[in-house]
């Protein structure tokens, strides 16, 4: 044979083997590793391939015992997180997949999936709130019975009228702004907007905005406030007047005494600090300098982008994340001191993408050294690199054995942890990679 026809053969050999590695199927690949467990019952590594393979065939509850004997022997192992939240999400324990996902923020390697975890965790909190909607208007006979403290206040979105649409996501901007300042005050407790939202949008009142004191007494009382903030936006050309009451969820009367102000549009700050210090004083409620200082702190000074992130406001309590966060990135461009806009454009981007399947964390993973160890799982490997597994290795082992054994460590077993990724943290995450040298001499003719 001639020099060339045996490299042309070897290289068919090689080539032909790799080919034809068949990845096993998921039944196959779960039988390998179970078997890897009798063996090594206390394997970190094989414990996490059995889970992902387990997650994979859809068997949630061994994946979660796999994983969870994982986590206890490994507690800082990214995929381990990783996969045990994935796990508890699909079975629908909440808490369990926050607090997996929670831990794979500390320890998780990928920083495509650290950020889709920051938006699902949010997206979770979501769903997590519109499911307590729902369970108070089950209870809602029970509920309706008792009231919170007088100092437990619920701003309501406030009633825009006028002929200049653009003006309109004022409800949601105008009201937004006087709950951030009665939060300045610590004498009160100010009903998270997310969580009002949440029980507007049960109760049907969110689709068109309107809310009137009957259906705002009774979201008042689902949400257990004691005081209801409902007020009104009625543009006249250039002037805009604004007025405020307060509400008893108890008895639904109206406070004696309300604000109002009217001024140019230009001066919606002014007059929203006038009605925030009006609304503190007729709840009876004495504040100090420095809460009065920071009540008169100013977001922007821009009205164009605070219309802008009062847009976002809107899209959000909608759910259209992706209109949400370009619409306070375009505050946050308006006024680049705008830091408020600018934390939720990041926020409502990362619930756009949080809000997917778990698919897309999967993805995420590709072509990063965590992803390797989902690929060594999947071919029923608890070795993340693959090599000793592969067909294409052994050809080229019998080729030279003493070249591919000093280039891959020498083939040695155990199940291997990745070695640190220099790039951890930086979206560079990449597998570790090995060099094979393969020498070939000529045979003699």
């Amino acid at each position: 044979m001639t020099f060339r026809r045996f490299v042309g053969a070897t290289a068919g050999l090689v080539l032909g083997a790799g080919c034809a590695s068949v990845q096993p199927t998921p039944q196959v690949a779960i039988t390998r590793l179970e078997a890897q467990r009798a063996a090594s019952p206390k394997s970190v590594d094989v414990l996490r391939a059995l889970g992902i393979q387990y997650y994979k065939a859809k068997r949630y509850a061994d994946a979660r015992t796999a994983l969870t004997d994982a986590a206890r022997i490994a507690p800082t192992d990214g995929v381990v997180a990783l996969y045990l939240g994935m796990s508890a999400e699909a079975m629908n324990d909440m808490p369990a997949a926050k607090a997996a996902y929670a831990s794979y923020l500390k320890v998780g390697r990928t920083q495509r999936v650290r950020r889709q975890l920051e938006g699902r965790l949010a997206a979770m909190q979501r769903r997590e709130l519109q499911d307590a909607a729902k369970t108070a208007i089950a209870q809602e006979a029970t509920l309706s019975t008792t009231t919170g403290s007088k100092t437990t206040v619920a701003v309501m979105p406030f009633r825009f009228t006028g002929a200049d649409s653009s003006l309109q996501p004022l409800e949601r901007g105008f009201a937004d702004l006087l709950a951030t300042d009665l939060s300045r005050v610590k004498a009160l407790t100010i009903v998270e907007r997310a969580r009002l939202q949440a029980i507007l949008d049960e109760i049907k009142l969110a689709q068109t905005g309107a809310v009137d004191s009957t259906t705002a007494v009774r979201a008042g009382k689902l949400i257990q406030a004691g005081t209801l903030v409902q007020g009104s936006l009625l543009q006249n050309g250039n002037k805009l007047r604004t007025d405020a009451a307060l509400v008893s969820v108890a008895t639904s009367a109206l406070s004696p005494s309300g604000a109002a102000d009217e001024q140019n549009i230009d001066h919606l700050f002014d007059m929203e600090k006038k009605i925030a210090l009006a609304l503190v004083s007729t709840l009876g409620v004495q504040i100090t300098t420095a809460e009065r200082n920071a009540i008169e702190q100013r977001p922007t000074k821009s009205l164009q982008a605070f219309l802008a992130y009062s847009q976002g406001l809107s899209y959000e309590d909608q759910g259209r994340f992706d209109d949400a966060s370009r619409a306070y990135a375009n505050a946050a461009r308006i006024d680049p001191g705008f830091g408020v806009a600018a934390t939720k454009s990041i926020q409502t981007a990362n619930m756009s993408i949080g809000s997917g399947t778990t698919a897309t964390l999967e993805a995420s993973l590709q072509g990063t050294s965590e992803g390797a160890v989902v690929t060594a799982a999947n071919n029923g490997s608890a070795n993340p690199s693959g090599l000793s597994t592969s067909s294409a290795q052994s050809a080229a082992e019998s080729l030279n054995p003493s070249s591919v054994a000093a280039a891959t460590g020498g083939g040695a077993t155990g199940g291997a942890t990745p070695a640190t990724d220099p790039s951890s943290g930086t979206g560079a995450d990449n597998p570790a990679k090995a060099k094979v040298v393969i020498t070939i001499k000529p045979p003699t003719e």
